[in-house]
């Protein structure tokens, strides 16, 4: 029998890959996309520790998205070799739409839960979470 966490985490890749494929996004531009909206400007390197991705998956989305104006890369004066990255007022648009899907999506996935219990849920996935970014970094290749 299937793990009902794989289970989840399948079906909710498909609704992702779907809601964001209609937005013509792939799954990391939209992890991109969320969290420049949500930091603001920040360096590429930075983003890929974050969305715990290798730079060049990131630095790939990133093109990506500035090519279709979504965000804009910034050499700063004081780091050459730094770029950062930050939303357009495109990016912002698309931001909304992404995170109407994801808002529908949890309606979907909380349905008859009460307010303590989503938070209840919402603390253990937090330090799960948490958990599993602290190993991944403690990784030899992390």
């Amino acid at each position: 029998m299937q793990d009902r966490i794989e289970i989840y985490r399948r079906v909710e890749r498909q609704y992702l890959r779907d809601k964001l494929g209609a937005l013509g996004l792939q799954t990391v531009d939209g992890m991109v996309l969320r969290l420049a909206a949500r930091e603001g400007r920040m360096c590429q390197e930075d983003i890929a520790k974050r969305v715990v991705l290798d730079k060049g998956a990131v630095a790939r989305a990133v093109a990506r998205l500035e090519e279709r104006g979504l965000v804009e890369r910034v050499v700063p004066d004081r780091c050459r070799r730094e770029k950062l990255v930050s939303l357009t007022p495109a990016g912002e648009d698309v931001f909304q739409a992404i995170e109407s899907a994801i808002q529908e999506w949890n309606r979907i996935c909380y349905q008859g839960f009460s307010p303590e219990e989503r938070a209840e849920y919402d603390a253990f996935l937090t330090r799960i979470t948490e958990n599993v970014v602290k190993f991944k970094r403690e990784e030899p290749n992390g």
